[in-house]
C-alpha cells in the first residue's frame, strides 16, 4: 500500500507543480506583462493569455486525470475489488475529463458560445457516428463488458460460440476497443468487443478459484480395489503437488465402468484453472511410472489361451512384490548400492509388509528407531526434522524411497513421517538387518560408506565418519563368530 502512494505521488508531483506555475502566471499576467514593458504589445498579450490559459486547463486536465487513475482507480477501486481496473475504464474517464477541459479552454479562455459548439458536435458526431458504426459498437460492448463485471482481468475463462472451436486462456486486457486473451498455448488472442461479447463464456474463476477434472484409464479386474485406488491416487497426489505445490487438495478416485478389458477408474484432482492445463499428462505420465513399480499395466483386451501379461499381475492380488523383484527394487536405492545379489535376496526374505491409512504416523519424531522401510506403494510426507539430523528425509517420499536409516545407528527419529495417501510399505527389522550383516565379510561396510555419503576419494575425516558408523553398527549387529572384519579395507562385492 505504502508503495503505491509512493507511486502516486511521484505521477501527481510534476503536473500539479505545472498547473500552480502556470495558472499563477495566467492569473497575473497583465501586471506581469506591463511591469516588463509589454503593455503596448496588446495582440501579444492576448496571445499568451490564451496560450497560459489553453495551459492551465490542459495542466489541470492530467492533474484531475492522474488522481482519477492512481489515487481512485488503483488505489481505492483496487483494493475494494482485489483485482485491477479494465483499461477500458481509465480511457473513458480520461477521454471525459480532456473533453471537459477543452469545453472549458472554448468557454472561458477564448470565450466561444458552448451550444454552438455542442451543436455542430452534435451534427459531427452523427457523421461519425455513421462512419464508424463497428468501431463504436466495440466501444460500447466493451463498456457493458466493465459494467456487467462477468470477467476480470486476470481471470481464466473459455469462450466459443455454437459450430466454433472453444478457446481456453487468461484475460489480459479489456482497451475501448479489442479483448485480449493469451491462451494456453502462450499464443496473444485478440476480440474486438462487439464479437467478444456475443460468445458464450465460461469463467472458471469465478466463484471459486479451483475446478474439478479428472482422468480415466483401465486396470485390470484381477487388482484389488483397494490397491488400485492407492497407486493412483498417490501418483495424481505426486503429479498436482509438483504442478501447484504441497498445498494442493488431495485427489480421490471412483470406479467409472466395467467394461471387458477391466475396471475404468476415474481420478478427480481439483486446482487452479493455470495448472488443469498441464495437470492431465503429468498425472498420466506418474500413474505409469508408479503401476510399473508396483509391477501392474494398464488393461488390453483379453484373448483366449495364456496372456503375457499375467507374470506381471502374479502378485496383483497380493500384499506385495516376491523376492526377486523386491532385491530388484533394494538394489536400486542408495543405502544398498554396491551391496551384492546375495545378501540383498536374504534381507529381502525377511521382509514384512505393512499397510497404512491415509493419515496415520509411519514414524515419530524422537522415538528409537527400530526398523528401516522402502515405499512400495502410496505417497508420505516428511517435515522438517531437527537440525541435528544426520539424514534429513526428503518431504515428499515416494515408491523407491527408502526410510529411516536411524536404525543403523542406534538413534531416534529425526522426523516425523505421514501417510498423505494409503501406503503399503516394505519393513526390514532388526532380525532382517542383522541377517543381511551376516551374509557377508563386506556387506556392513559398504553400507556404512553409503549410509556417510560423500566423494569417492573421501578425506581423513570422512574416513573418521565411515570407522566411527561402523563401530555403532558393529555394536548393533555383531557378526557371527568367523565373520568378524578386521577393519575398513577395500569392498568387495559379495554378490
Amino acid at each position: 500500500m505504502k508503495e503505491g502512494l509512493r507511486r502516486a505521488a511521484g505521477k501527481l508531483t510534476a503536473p500539479f507543480v505545472i498547473t500552480l506555475v502556470v495558472l499563477f502566471g495566467f492569473y497575473l499576467g497583465g501586471d506581469s506583462f506591463q511591469g516588463f514593458g509589454l503593455a503596448a504589445m496588446d495582440s501579444t498579450r492576448r496571445v499568451l493569455k490564451y496560450v497560459l490559459g489553453v495551459a492551465a486547463f490542459l495542466s489541470l486536465a492530467v492533474l484531475v486525470q492522474r488522481i482519477v487513475q492512481y489515487v481512485i482507480f488503483d488505489g481505492i477501486v483496487a483494493s475494494a475489488t482485489g483485482s485491477p481496473v479494465p483499461k477500458l475504464l481509465s480511457q473513458m474517464s480520461g477521454l471525459v475529463i480532456f473533453g471537459i477541459a477543452v469545453s472549458a479552454c472554448a468557454g472561458i479562455v477564448f470565450e466561444q458560445d458552448l451550444t454552438v459548439l455542442w451543436a455542430a458536435s452534435g451534427v459531427a458526431g452523427l457523421v461519425l457516428g455513421m462512419a464508424l458504426r463497428e468501431l463504436l459498437q466495440d466501444v460500447f460492448a466493451g463498456i457493458a463488458l466493465n459494467i456487467d463485471r462477468a470477467i476480470r482481468i486476470g481471470e481464466y475463462i473459455q469462450i466459443h460460440r455454437s459450430g466454433d472451436s472453444k478457446i481456453s486462456g487468461q484475460v489480459l486486457e479489456i482497451s475501448w476497443r479489442t479483448t485480449r486473451v493469451r491462451d494456453f498455448m502462450g499464443d496473444l488472442v485478440i476480440f474486438p468487443n462487439s464479437k467478444f461479447s456475443a460468445f458464450t463464456i465460461t469463467n472458471f474463476s469465478q466463484p471459486e478459484a479451483n475446478s474439478f477434472r479428472f482422468v480415466t484409464l483401465t486396470l485390470d479386474a484381477r487388482v484389488p480395489l483397494a490397491r488400485a485406488t492407492r497407486i493412483l491416487q498417490a501418483a495424481a497426489l505426486e503429479a498436482m503437488t509438483g504442478l501447484a505445490g504441497p498445498d494442493t487438495p488431495v485427489p480421490w478416485v471412483e470406479v467409472k465402468a466395467i467394461r471387458l478389458e477391466g475396471v475404468e477408474y476415474a481420478v478427480f484432482y481439483k486446482a487452479e484453472w493455470r495448472h488443469l492445463g498441464n495437470a492431465s499428462p503429468a498425472i498420466l505420465q506418474t500413474v505409469l511410472t508408479h503401476l510399473a513399480f508396483a509391477g501392474l499395466e494398464t488393461a488390453t483386451v483379453l484373448t483366449e489361451g495364456p496372456s503375457a501379461a499375467d507374470g506381471a499381475f502374479r502378485q496383483a492380488g497380493g500384499a506385495g512384490p516376491d523376492t526377486a523383484a523386491l532385491t530388484a527394487l533394494l538394489r536400486a536405492t542408495a543405502l544398498f548400492r554396491g551391496v551384492g545379489d546375495a545378501p540383498l535376496r536374504l534381507l529381502a526374505s525377511h521382509a514384512a509388509m505393512r499397510e497404512l491409512p491415509a493419515g496415520q504416523v509411519a514414524i515419530q519424531a524422537g522415538e528409537a528407531g527400530t526398523s528401516l522401510y522402502l515405499v512400495l506403494e502410496g505417497l508420505l510426507s516428511a517435515d522438517a526434522g531437527r537440525r541435528s539430523v544426520r539424514d534429513p528425509l526428503p518431504a515428499t517420499l515416494r515408491p523407491g524411497d527408502l526410510f529411516d536409516p536411524a536404525i543403523l545407528r542406534g538413534e531416534a527419529h529425526g522426523s516425523t513421517v505421514r501417510c498423505r495417501t494409503a501406503v503399503l510399505l516394505c519393513e526390514f527389522g532388526p532380525d532382517a538387518l542383522q541377517a543381511l550383516f551376516g551374509a557377508g565379510a563386506g556387506t556392513m561396510e559398504r553400507v556404512a560408506r553409503n549410509l556417510v555419503g560423500g566423494p569417492p576419494n573421501r578425506s581423513d575425516e570422512d574416513e573418521e565418519r565411515v570407522a566411527d558408523t561402523l563401530r555403532q553398527m558393529r555394536h548393533l549387529f555383531p557378526a557371527p563368530a568367523g565373520r568378524q572384519s578386521s577393519g575398513i579395507g577395500p569392498v568387495a562385492n559379495t554378490g
